[in-house]
């Protein structure tokens, strides 16, 4: 049976991911033991008290890894649970690449970039949630915009909603598909009480879990971020934008290539709708970049499902920049512009970037026999 072209390139996109997921994977850090309690917390070894209430706030990922603890160690159940979202997310930024620009190589590009950029090989298959987080902030906006949610069917209109309650459950953030969906229904003038219906779901989920677990999101917000941010980030108003603004860069890439694609990416685009897509994302996404105190890349990095297919858009427009210049065609008369051609500055647009993230972060490479620990995190609180 003969392969189409798009399953070849999400075979190759799962071995790239599995790649750099067995190449960054397990890391500990700080807020590691917190999740690794949550876990034994349904297990029945812990209780819901003090940070550990705080964490339960972001169940999936820690609950998933307590039914994986019992046939590998926690470390190793959180990293497995955090590889499959990293793959499936890779393979889900194709399908929705390709469903805003109708492009396979931009489509390829954008989840290749996804799956090498540095919060991805710093977090994503660390013991954290953030990889689940990143997962359904893409799964949750790809059903908007696939579905069409603001004139879409109650069913799919409440089977987006439950999907993304659980999505708020891997992580807060993951709310911020709530502003986008709202965004996009004003601006493509949707139906406002299909968005409330969806809007209602996700929001009844998460009030119902944490008042079951008896901890309440203001109390997260002002201890886990305004009281974090007053100790360590205190900031004037010009330090904040600055460091805010260089955290969005580098979120994307320690040099702003990544960023100067969305831009080209950004100019082609002919298609009102399409420019509305990105502008309700931009609004969703940062709504909750600059409600949340903490300045991260972490954070930052969720416009990614903006960033990377624009990025992808503008491969083709960086491509016509070099080599249709006049000077390329001076230098090089018989250049042959062919889909080869283009499918070969699309590798090596991708091989400097994996090289650039990869190298810049050597320090933290974590194999699964040698996982990465930071030093400030003992080992009987992993246990």
């Amino acid at each position: 049976m003969k392969l189409s072209v798009d399953k070849l390139m999400l075979g190759g996109l799962v071995i790239f991911s599995l790649a750099e997921g067995l190449t960054h994977y397990g890391q500990v850090y700080p807020d590691s033991p917190g999740y690794i309690a949550a876990a034994h917390f349904f297990q029945g070894r812990a209780t819901a008290t003090g940070a550990t209430a705080f964490r339960l706030l972001r169940p999936l990922v820690p609950f998933l890894a307590s039914l994986a603890n019992y046939f590998v160690d926690i470390r190793t159940s959180f990293a497995i649970v955090n590889l499959v979202f990293w793959c499936a997310g890779a393979v889900l930024m194709f399908y929705f690449a390709k469903l805003l620009t109708k492009d396979t190589n931009a489509s390829l590009l954008s989840s290749a970039l996804f799956t090498s950029a540095i919060p991805m090989l710093l977090f994503a298959d660390a013991v954290l949630t953030d990889m689940a987080g990143y997962f359904f902030i893409l799964f949750g906006i790809y059903l908007v915009i696939r579905w069409d949610l603001p004139r879409a069917t109650l069913k799919r209109v409440c089977i987006a909603g439950l999907v993304l309650g659980v999505g708020i459950l891997a992580r807060e953030s993951v709310a911020a598909v709530l502003i986008v969906t709202l965004a996009w229904t004003i601006l493509s003038r949707g139906s406002i009480t299909r968005t409330i219906i969806f809007c209602l779901i996700p929001v009844g989920i998460s009030v119902l879990w944490s008042s079951a677990m008896g901890v309440s999101y203001l109390a997260w917000y002002a201890q886990g971020g305004l009281a974090y941010a007053a100790v360590n980030q205190h900031l004037t108003l010009l330090q904040r934008t600055y460091r805010l603004l260089g955290s969005m860069q580098y979120a994307f890439g320690r040099f702003p290539e990544v960023l100067i694609l969305a831009a080209l990416g950004l100019l082609r685009i002919q298609s009102k709708r399409y420019l509305k897509i990105h502008i309700s994302i931009l609004i969703g996404t940062l709504a909750i970049i600059f409600a949340w105190p903490v300045i991260d890349t972490r954070f930052t990095f969720i416009l990614f499902s903006s960033i990377f297919p624009l990025a992808g858009s503008g491969l083709e427009e960086a491509y016509n920049l070099i080599f249709k210049s006049r000077l390329v065609q001076t230098i090089w008369p018989s250049f042959p512009d062919t889909a080869k051609s283009r499918f070969a500055f699309l590798l090596f647009v991708l091989a400097v970037y994996a090289l650039i993230t990869n190298v810049v972060l050597r320090g933290y490479f974590s194999f699964p026999w040698t996982p990465y620990t930071d030093p400030s995190v003992t080992l009987s609180s992993i246990a």
